[in-house]
């Protein structure tokens, strides 16, 4: 396919002409522009609405003046980010504006605006703090000079859940629907609809851009198990939503969702380059992403909602999971989920086996707390792949950090400590007697078991054995039975992961819910 130009003025690298539906019994034929960083949605222009990208691009081209007032024992009511900071040249943009306050009251500034004066004293160049000093510093009364960033917006101003916003609203209204028929009346699979809106003499309106850095993109309807056919849905992380889309065929829906993801994936992985760029160096994400979580509340029976989105971080040593993606520092402490990666276990759902419903696709993050364990689903067996990979190098990452670990228990009547050592493998301490009283390699390990509650048991191949097996059991009783089961298992694929890394590409390690 040639690359053409879309009106914002990017790289359109896919594009074609689809049906968008609101889920329920409306359509119109639309057509996609997908470029490296947004997914445009327009509709043909019937001259009843202003474009999008024309309101765009008049407020993006234009300065505006606007007066604040201070209200006796208050500020502005207005928060900033960006400046010249650390040899970053960001525009200063407003990201909070409060409700009641004279910036909210004036009706003139949104978050997205970009202040490029105070005062008529242009602020190019200025830090973050520089910027404050100026606009406190001006007495009750400032001016602002400022220029709106609508495409900054959506990262300013994120959504509270992936429910959609009224975009929608927009394209089923009144004269720009469709007539009310099904969507099998609609004739998708004919070419009728396509061959009215094909002509040359066409104009078309942008009615809305989704960004598609941390968006969302699924075939299912939302909440259930069910798979639309020859359709998916968009969602940014602002929460709008691309309606339902339908494609002709399953091989135009295909193309859509592999161009899509991989545009997503591309984003995603310099959001996490860029967020790396201000962690410390055990702080480093390796991993996020979209996945959907089933819901075991039974509240949620009567809405036929039993998956809900969560955004996935593996950062440093910690699992994290968010209602919605964070964007700044800040953000990254308000997960709903935190757990240490060597504290848990992943267990892989095969297809093939018993599954709470018809998604593919699924796994278990199984922890050692009081919880329940987290039933996850991913879109597709490449996402889980790169969910995995991304899984193992935390894992080898945090477990070479910390060298060993010791827990305490008791063998054989006596007071001791089990250790794992990502170098010596596994002994045993002896504490009345304060020395090591057995020691093995990890690769000598030949199983575990253990009862869930006090008691684990370690056979261990060993050519010194009395036993005809050459198999050395060893029974050891601990208070957290399954913090030490899954503490175990991180040093083993730590170990792999230092010894044999190529192993993992074609053994999979994550276990299986069945074990």
């Amino acid at each position: 396919m040639s690359v053409t130009k879309s009106n914002h003025n990017l790289d359109v690298v896919h594009h074609g002409i689809v049906l968008i539906s609101d889920g329920n019994s409306t359509s119109r034929p639309s057509r996609l522009l997908l470029s490296k960083d947004e997914l445009c949605i327009q509709v043909i222009d019937d001259g009843t609405a202003e474009p999008e990208e024309a309101r765009e691009s008049l407020m993006e081209n234009a300065t505006r003046q606007v007066v604040i007032i201070k209200k006796p024992g208050s500020g502005f009511g207005l928060s900033i980010k960006g400046g010249s900071e650390n040899s970053q040249n960001m525009p200063i943009v407003i990201s909070k504006i409060f409700p009641g306050l004279p910036a909210d009251e004036c009706g003139e500034l949104f978050v997205g605006d970009a202040i490029v004066e105070v005062n008529g004293v242009s602020i190019e160049g200025q830090s973050h703090d520089e910027v404050v000093q100026m606009l406190k510093s001006n007495g009750d009364r400032v001016t602002l000079g400022v220029r709106h960033y609508t495409h900054m917006t959506p990262f300013l101003k994120p959504a509270q859940s992936l429910q959609p916003d009224g975009t929608l609203d927009q394209l089923f209204d009144g004269k720009s629907s469709r007539s009310k028929k099904s969507q099998s009346e609609v004739g998708l699979n004919e070419s009728k609809w396509q061959q009215q809106i094909d002509g040359k003499d066409r104009k078309w309106k942008t009615l809305t851009s989704l960004p598609l850095a941390m968006a969302y993109v699924t075939r299912y309807l939302w909440g259930t198990d069910n798979i639309r056919t020859n359709s998916f849905e968009v969602r940014s992380v602002d929460g709008r939503s691309s309606g339902i889309v339908h494609c002709e065929d399953t091989a135009a829906l295909e193309q859509w969702i592999s161009h899509i993801s991989k545009h997503i994936l591309s984003l995603n992985h310099k959001s996490i380059k860029m967020s790396n760029k201000y962690l410390h160096q055990s702080e480093q994400i390796s991993y996020i992403g979209w996945v959907n979580e089933y819901l075991d509340d039974d509240n949620q029976e009567e809405l036929k909602i039993r998956w809900q989105p969560r955004f996935l971080i593996l950062k440093g040593s910690d699992v994290c999971f968010f209602d919605v993606p964070p964007l700044n520092s800040e953000d990254l402490n308000k997960c709903i989920y935190l757990y240490k990666c060597y504290d848990v276990a992943v267990k892989q759902v095969l297809n093939s086996s018993p599954r709470r419903d018809k998604r593919d696709n699924c796994f278990l993050i199984e922890t050692p707390l009081q919880i329940a364990n987290h039933y996850l689903s991913f879109e597709s067996a490449s996402a889980f792949d790169l969910f995995e990979q991304a899984y193992y190098r935390t894992v080898y990452n945090t477990v070479s950090q910390m060298q060993s670990r010791t827990f305490a228990c008791n063998f054989e009547g006596r007071p001791s400590g089990i250790v794992f050592d990502i170098k010596q493998g596994i002994s045993l301490y002896d504490i009345p007697t304060k020395s090591y009283i057995w020691q093995y390699r990890f690769r000598d390990l030949n199983a575990v078991a253990d009862d869930g509650k006090l008691c684990v048991q370690l056979s261990f191949n060993d050519d010194r054995s009395l036993n005809s097996n050459k198999i050395e059991v060893k029974d050891i009783e601990c208070e957290d039975v399954v913090t030490v089961v899954f503490n175990l298992h991180s040093f083993v694929l730590a170990k792999i992961v230092s010894s044999d890394p190529d192993y993992l590409k074609t053994n999979r390690f994550v276990g299986n819910a069945e074990d």
